[in-house]
């Protein structure tokens, strides 16, 4: 891999109002091991606001973690690879699934959902997602006792360039209403996207409604293009001489779990083959990037792994990825088994 063909983005800090730098967090703090375990959330939901900063953080540390125990998988066309934990702040291809959704065929519009800033930036994120819940439970009662029409939706919960979060939902009925006029709808949704105590979270004109069309691939594609195009503005982390740089809306996402992605119960996901994998064993990005030689900076090795999602090797590499195959009797030709121990004498 060099430094030329790399996929990853390389990040513009200077368009986001939400970077934040620090001095990277103690590896070995113990509230790692209190981080989305049970119980935590409560801890975080009596933290303050100075005590949640401190919190979120430790993501940084939290990633790393990760990226010290990588799955060792066999494919079927022969090759192994390396991948990426299944952890959508890590897996840029995590939502990918996303394409074979049975979207109904009618007519979407997208509405669109905002925050007063001063709700705050801790507020909207460790809330967005119930408050998203209650605003489409609160719109689906309506609309089906006042015109019987069932709602079909998906939404994205997506960030401003300040690190505030917004919300899009793609939003479709099951048949055609002549008597549900846009400015009824508008203000269902209006009345709908309230907190906890029924106060607006936006201005009237921070709700707005636009019409789509009945083509389901463009709807597709447009949540596709946040999700998984859009994955290192999201999460990208930068160090260097001892400092992070990251995006606070990261930090937040990952200490609260914020789902970016949701549908309503009626819509289906397409059942795929899944592909037949033999697992081998695990190894740590580190090590693999030390094993193998790569002659580029290790953070940019590492950007690109998160971005590729896998890399795939020749088998003969599978020794060199995992020795153990060799004292577990995996069958091992002769000639890889000798390039496993040539490569092993440089280390």
């Amino acid at each position: 891999m060099c430094a030329k063909s790399s996929q990853a983005k390389l990040i513009d800090w200077s368009q986001f109002g939400d970077v934040v730098e620090f001095p990277y967090p103690n590896p070995d703090d113990p509230r790692l091991s209190r981080v989305h375990k049970k119980g935590f959330a409560d801890e975080v939901k009596r933290a303050s606001d100075e005590e949640i900063l401190e919190l979120a953080k430790l993501f940084v540390v939290w990633q790393d973690r990760k990226l010290r125990d990588l799955p060792v998988l066999e494919f079927e066309d022969g090759k192994v690879g390396v991948a990426v934990p299944r952890v959508r702040s890590l897996n840029k291809k995590h939502y990918a699934w996303v394409k074979d959704l049975d979207l109904p065929r009618m007519y979407y519009r997208l509405v669109t959902l905002t925050f007063y800033r001063e709700v705050g930036m801790i507020g909207a994120w460790a809330n967005v997602n119930r408050w998203v819940s209650a605003c489409l439970h609160r719109v689906r009662v309506k609309l089906r006792r006042l015109y019987g029409v069932d709602v079909f939706y998906v939404w994205v919960v997506e960030d401003h360039r300040d690190g505030f979060p917004h919300v899009h939902i793609l939003f479709g009925l099951s048949r055609y209403v002549s008597t549900l006029r846009f400015e009824v709808l508008l203000k269902i949704f209006q009345e709908a996207w309230v907190d906890d105590e029924g106060r607006p979270l936006c201005a009237p004109q921070g709700v707005d409604i636009r019409y789509i069309g009945r083509n389901v691939e463009k709807v597709k594609a447009y949540v596709l293009e946040y999700l998984v195009e859009d994955h290192e503005e999201i999460w990208a982390v930068e160090k260097r001489d001892g400092m992070v740089r990251v995006r606070l809306s990261a930090l937040l996402i990952w200490l609260f779990r914020v789902r970016l992605f949701g549908m309503s119960q009626k819509i289906k996901r397409v059942a795929k083959e899944k592909r037949k994998v033999v697992y081998h064993g695990r190894i740590s990005l580190r090590l693999l990037y030390h094993r193998l030689g790569y002659d580029v900076p290790y953070e940019e090795f590492k950007r690109e792994f998160l971005c590729r999602g896998i890399l795939k090797f020749d088998h003969r590499y599978l020794p060199i990825l995992v020795p153990s195959v060799v004292r577990r009797g995996v069958d091992v030709d002769p000639a890889e088994e000798d390039l496993f121990l040539e490569l092993m004498e440089k280390f």
